[in-house]
């Protein structure tokens, strides 16, 4: 004897369908889903390079800023003069004969006004802070973009800060 329900279809039947054994996904459908992925990551994929970037020049920013003040306060403990060097070509930054900084993200632009008497080279310019921890001054400009930082060194305190 088969068990039957009053609409006519058996158990065995009904377990099959809501197993989900009747129907799979068709080829055309994956193609549109693939697609839609594909569109997504088209438009979302600039954004978040253009994200890191703008997080990488911020970093940079800061490691420059702290590198700053470090040549202050070494100016300071060791009562002798320190000078904080800047490659425009190369875009790093190096302190007192220490290993160079790196500017990231490669297309951003950094310029440096500073002394006269700071600048080495068309692109090697110096920020010089003495042992009473006044600086020669300078300014640190940073843009990518619509992103603009700037960092301050002011030449009677020697105090580096960042300017928006």
């Amino acid at each position: 004897m088969r068990a039957t329900s009053t609409t006519g279809s058996s158990t065995r039947d009904r377990l099959a369908i809501s197993q989900g054994g009747g129907r799979g996904f068709s080829l055309i459908e994956l193609l549109v889903v693939l697609a839609l992925i594909g569109l997504s990551l088209s438009v979302v994929g600039p954004r978040v390079g253009h994200s890191l970037d703008a997080a990488r020049l911020k970093a940079s920013v800061r490691s420059v800023l702290t590198t700053a003040r470090n040549a202050r306060n070494l100016a300071r403990a060791e009562q002798r003069e320190v000078i904080l060097l800047l490659n425009v070509e190369s875009r790093t930054v190096q302190l007192d004969k220490q290993a160079h900084l790196m500017i990231r993200p490669a297309t951003a632009t950094v310029e440096v006004t500073a002394a006269e008497s700071e600048r080495l080279s068309e692109n090697l310019i110096g920020v010089r802070f003495f042992a009473d921890g006044s600086a020669t001054g300078g300014r640190i400009d940073f843009s990518l973009a619509q992103q603009h930082h700037a960092i301050d060194i002011d030449w009677l305190t020697g105090l580096a800060e960042i300017m928006q």
